[in-house]
């Protein structure tokens, strides 16, 4: 019987480097690209293109994941790892899907926001972050005093949930320069 995989999970606000860890965490493993499988969601649109992008211009091919896409269709018998970028856009679905390929002996590593612009847990990343075998909590520099900022400020006024920007819309913040605010 295989062993099961294991869950890594990078997270933090924005600007915190979470989708650089996850490039690094692949590069870093030396997979050739028939064993591994970078995913990232529908909803996160910044860039237009099947990759995932870091603040700093660094770039990964990847799939874009449809709800209603069957994953079982991408994984081969060489698949040896999942990455997901933008984790807190999947929903409970992708989850059970997630279980059923760790136990398949296949790793997954996943990349995203722990709260949203509220401070509140976001989408799926708290039960990703619980059911990790390892745990990386990234933090920013925080825009107002230059502390360690773990919160993500959100500088338009709009009170939808999901507003897809970057420095347009968003800057990290630390608690203190947080509360400042709220």
């Amino acid at each position: 019987m295989a062993e099961n995989g294991k869950l890594t999970v990078y997270f933090g606000c924005m600007f915190a480097g979470k989708t650089t860890a996850l490039i690094s965490h692949l590069s870093a493993l030396k997979l050739r690209p028939s064993e591994f499988l970078v995913l990232k969601p529908s909803a996160d649109t910044r860039s237009g293109k099947a990759s995932i992008t870091t603040h700093d211009g660094r770039a990964h091919d990847c799939l874009i994941y449809q709800p209603e896409m069957d994953l079982n269709e991408h994984i081969t018998p060489y698949t040896r790892l999942i990455a997901i970028d933008e984790a807190q856009f999947f929903d409970k679905l992708f989850l059970s899907e997630l279980r059923r390929i760790i136990l398949k002996g296949i790793d997954v590593v996943a990349a995203g926001l722990d709260k949203d612009y509220l401070g509140r847990p976001f989408g799926l990343m708290p039960l990703l972050i619980d059911l990790a075998d390892h745990r990386n909590q990234l933090k920013a520099r925080c825009a107002v005093c230059g502390n360690d900022a773990e919160y993500t400020f959100r500088k338009v006024d709009n009170k939808v949930l999901i507003l897809i920007g970057q420095e347009q819309h968003y800057e990290p913040r630390c608690g203190d320069c947080m509360q400042l605010v709220y």
